[in-house]
């Protein structure tokens, strides 16, 4: 029976792959920086995230912050209006947050000196280093809607926020908290934003008050109404072999399921 599990596996993948695929620069940096620059020649920004796993040991943590500052260069070199968007835990946060910080502030000397902003996702233990990344200086903070106020006393003045956790509790909820949020900071950028969530911001003058991320892949048409309504839009464009974890934190569960049921429905058509 190992047969069917392996197969299984297998499928499973393929499947995650077709879903991402459209919403990944390539695996290569060379990918991600032709994506950015087409992008860029439509006045797009974008924001580069290197995919891989959370680091297990510290040849590996060292690496990654190696290739982010390789990436960092590319992109200075290559005129590219960009930022870089890493997580913490590929700097190996899991096994030592110290360690961490330190490939991090390495990481952020760079982007200061070639003047290339930096964002940071600090992870599912994002509260207790709040306070170390708030002494690194110029770097924004991928953070949850709750912690804002946190950050805030922390005098973080470049805050990147997830919806992933917002909860409108009421009608036009949503855009009344981010409204506040941009008053409480210097710079706010909305990313993994729900389509409900974004047709209200679009409605709204607050539109131009703040950023909104949307996915490499993301509607093209789509971003070219919200360009015309005036909002500030920016894209993410990730690149890299280690996709997994990135297709199973953002591609919604019910398209997941969705297109996987058509997929084993045509593999199973194919098969007959």
């Amino acid at each position: 029976m190992l047969w069917f599990f392996v197969d299984r596996e297998r499928i499973i993948e393929s499947i995650l792959h077709k879903l991402v695929r459209k919403h990944m620069a390539g695996t290569t940096m060379d990918s991600a920086i032709d994506a950015a620059k087409s992008l860029g020649d439509r006045s797009i920004p974008t924001s580069l995230m290197f995919l891989s796993s959370a680091s297990t040991d510290r040849s590996k943590a060292k690496y990654i912050a190696t290739t982010y500052g390789e990436l960092i260069r590319r992109i200075a070199r290559s005129g590219l209006k960009s930022s870089v968007h890493l997580q913490l835990d590929q700097l190996g946060s899991g096994i030592n947050k110290e360690m961490a910080i330190e490939n991090l502030r390495e990481i952020a000397n760079i982007a200061e000196r070639y003047g290339i902003f930096l964002w940071v996702e600090p992870g599912e233990d994002a509260k207790g280093l709040y306070r170390h990344l708030a002494k690194i200086g110029k770097i924004g903070v991928v953070a949850g809607e709750k912690d804002a106020e946190e950050l805030a006393k922390l005098k973080f003045k470049n805050a990147k926020l997830m919806l992933k956790d917002f909860e409108e509790k009421e009608k036009h909820g949503g855009v009344k908290r981010i409204g506040e949020l941009s008053r409480l900071f210097g710079r706010v950028c909305i990313t993994y934003i729900p389509e409900n969530l974004l047709s209200e911001i679009m409605k709204n003058k607050l539109k131009s008050d703040i950023e909104i991320e949307f996915g490499y892949g993301y509607s093209e048409r789509k971003m070219g109404a919200a360009i015309k309504k005036g909002a500030k839009i920016s894209v993410l464009v990730p690149f890299g072999k280690d996709w997994i974890r990135y297709a199973m934190n953002n591609v919604p569960e019910g398209y997941m399921r969705f297109v996987a049921g058509k997929l084993l429905k045509e593999d199973e058509e194919d098969a007959t």
